[in-house]
């Protein structure tokens, strides 16, 4: 009878899940998963060390995701939730004007930018494993393409788009300026903080898309911590391996 509660009692979750896999446990792992990920930037987080983290059996991780691909498909999903980049984009979204959805839009990527790195390398070295971590990252860049185009049809709309810029191609532009590896060159690369990347950004932003008066920016982002992009500052140079 001892031996039997013993056994009940094992710290790792090694029994079977019904099929789809338990809900708690399955959030365990992505949370654990996510830690790991920010914590070493993205490199090096074998499925043993997830495993071990979440308190749970590699057979019982294997039983919720089937490769190491599936896993990070869902981590990034539950990191974009937790972070509230779905609420983000509807703010973005609903912005009274375009010039309000730039300066949204520089806010967003200066705040969120360190979180998504890290996944964005763990979803990059696992992009030529599984179809899906492609297509991920595909429908992620074309998502992103399209909020600019919302946001320059908007800018096209008040009056405030550069009546010599066409469009598609201011469309371009913003996509690129605001991307992450543009992100990933100044900030981690060329050491720019967090309130920098925001201002300098913002002001390019208004110079080469609208007809906007040059922005006073010199208290924008005072208060903004730049404890988190110190900390991928960091991770960077321990290996200088980046996403698309």
């Amino acid at each position: 009878m001892s031996s039997t509660r013993t056994h009940r009692k094992t710290k790792l979750d090694s029994m079977s899940s019904p099929k789809g896999g338990d809900p708690a446990t399955r959030q365990r792992i992505c949370e654990a998963a996510l830690r790991l990920i920010v914590k070493r930037g993205g490199v090096d987080v074998p499925l043993a060390d997830v495993a071990k983290a979440a308190r749970v059996s590699r057979q019982a991780l294997y039983l919720h995701f089937k490769d190491r691909a599936a896993l990070f498909l869902a981590v990034a999903q539950h990191a974009d939730d937790k972070r509230g980049l779905p609420e983000a984009i509807r703010r973005l979204q609903q912005a009274p004007t375009g010039l309000d959805a730039l300066r949204h839009m520089a806010a967003t990527r200066a705040t969120l930018n360190p979180e998504i790195w890290p996944l964005a390398r763990i979803l990059d070295s696992v992009r030529g494993e599984d179809p899906a971590a492609e297509i991920t990252l595909q429908n992620r860049l074309a998502a992103r393409l399209g909020a600019c185009r919302l946001i320059v049809e908007q800018l096209a709309r008040d009056g405030s788009l550069r009546p010599e810029l066409e469009p598609t191609i201011a469309a371009d532009l913003l996509w690129a300026l605001t991307s992450l590896r543009t992100w990933e060159d100044l900030v981690l690369v060329r050491g720019w903080t967090a309130a920098q990347y925001e201002e300098r950004l913002l002001a390019t932003l208004l110079r080469v898309l609208t007809n906007a008066p040059a922005p006073d920016t010199s208290s924008l982002s005072k208060r903004r911590d730049d404890a988190a992009a110190q900390r991928t500052q960091r991770l960077w140079k321990q290996g200088t391996a980046r996403p698309s």
